[in-house]
């Protein structure tokens, strides 16, 4: 394996950044596919020669790795095709249609075989085994572990959370593997009728696997919260540039794990000339799409840094919001001097998920205690609740 990836590396060290990702990706799969795939076959031997329903369950186990393994490669084939008239934003969501529509098939195929369990306990079968049984588990438990050490090693060079999730996936492989083995050694030498048990606990912890992996397709396709790691990154890229006063709103949408698009709002001086403000703006854009592979859109809000009237409002807003001990903090500060000569304060409020005051109870109260301040003035306040990361605003 070793000296696969080492011959592998050098293959292809001249491929771009995206066509390394997809190569690594296709290999990871490919290993999955073959070595799952060779595990099912013996298995399945050795489990009908046995009569041990554990052994065959567990090689129903690997088959749905071997799924695992084909929708991989999927996924990084689809990965590298462009986006097309019908389909803009890319095809990547695809994999977890597949991904889904397997994870059924394996539920149903948990099912079957907690009903073959069931009837092995309540009428256990015969189960033979001998010296080559064992040793077929135990180079299936080696193979096993060279996927582990394979899938972190690729996972490792690409940064790919799929290839991680996969090798612990394989992980738990090994465990299962390990108690087929133990029950095998144990009803040779006692006698103790512990295959069907042992089958039911593999295909219980079968139908646990498709249930999450269920949910995690289903979340995918509705349009999950970005990792952390993925928040961490932009706002890190972000804080570096010392030209822009301080950022927010940062919405995230992912349509795989290589198609992410991204908006956020950029403050800048508001006596800066609007050529300087999108040369500014356009290089954020610019890094972000050839440091992150990320499509980011930036939104301009200027800030009047030196106006002391807007100063003095602000600080009342500031005021009548913390006075609440609520979490909420402010941006999008402005202030519109309205024909009657009274004065219009927009800005937005960003809520902590925790607060259960409604939206329309915080601008009654927030328009009541700044008039109470300032007079004749009218809140205009938008409330965000979905918004990523911390915001790093000047206001």
């Amino acid at each position: 394996m070793f000296l696969l990836m080492h011959w592998f590396k050098r293959k292809i060290k001249n491929q771009t950044a995206l066509q390394r990702r997809t190569s690594y990706g296709i290999l990871a799969g490919c290993i999955g596919l073959g070595s799952n795939l060779i595990l099912f076959v013996i298995k399945v031997i050795i489990g009908l020669i046995s009569g041990s329903i554990s052994i065959i369950t567990d090689a129903v186990n690997n088959l749905s790795d071997t799924f695992s393994s084909g929708l991989a490669i999927i996924g990084f084939k689809m990965a590298g095709k462009k986006p097309d008239h019908d389909h803009p934003y890319g095809h990547e969501r695809s994999e977890s249609i597949a991904g889904f529509l397997i994870s059924i098939v394996i539920t149903f195929v948990g099912l079957q075989f907690v009903k073959s369990s069931l009837s092995q306990i309540i009428a256990p079968n015969v189960v033979h085994m001998s010296w080559p049984i064992y040793v077929v588990l135990v180079i299936s438990i080696g193979l096993k572990l060279a996927q582990v050490i394979v899938y972190h090693q690729i996972a490792k060079e690409i940064e790919s959370e799929t290839l991680l999730a996969t090798a612990k996936d394989s992980l738990n492989d090994i465990y299962t593997t390990i108690a087929v083995l133990f029950s095998a050694v144990i009803q040779a030498q006692t006698g103790w009728q512990l295959d069907g048990w042992v089958g039911l606990g593999v295909a219980i912890y079968i139908l646990f696997s498709a249930v999450s992996l269920i949910r995690t397709f289903i979340s995918e396709l509705l349009g999950h919260q970005p990792s952390k790691q993925l928040v961490e990154n932009m706002t890190h890229q972000l804080v570096n540039y010392d030209d822009i006063l301080g950022y927010h709103d940062l919405l995230i949408h992912q349509y795989g794990p290589n198609t992410i698009f991204a908006s956020v709002h950029i403050e800048l001086d508001s006596s800066w000339s609007l050529d300087r403000a999108h040369q500014v703006t356009d290089r954020i854009e610019h890094d972000f799409w050839h440091q992150l592979r990320i499509h980011l859109v930036c939104h301009l809000d200027p800030i009047d840094i030196n106006n002391r009237k807007y100063a003095k409002i602000y600080e009342a807003v500031q005021a009548v919001v913390k006075h609440y001990d609520l979490g909420l903090t402010t941006h999008d500060f402005h202030v519109e001097e309205l024909a009657n000569e009274d004065e219009l304060i927009q800005f937005d409020v960003v809520v902590p998920e925790e607060i259960t005051t409604s939206d329309d109870e915080l601008l009654v109260s927030i328009n009541h205690d700044l008039r109470q301040i300032l007079g004749d003035v009218t809140a205009e306040v938008t409330f965000d609740h979905h918004y990523m990361g911390d915001d790093h605003t000047l206001i």
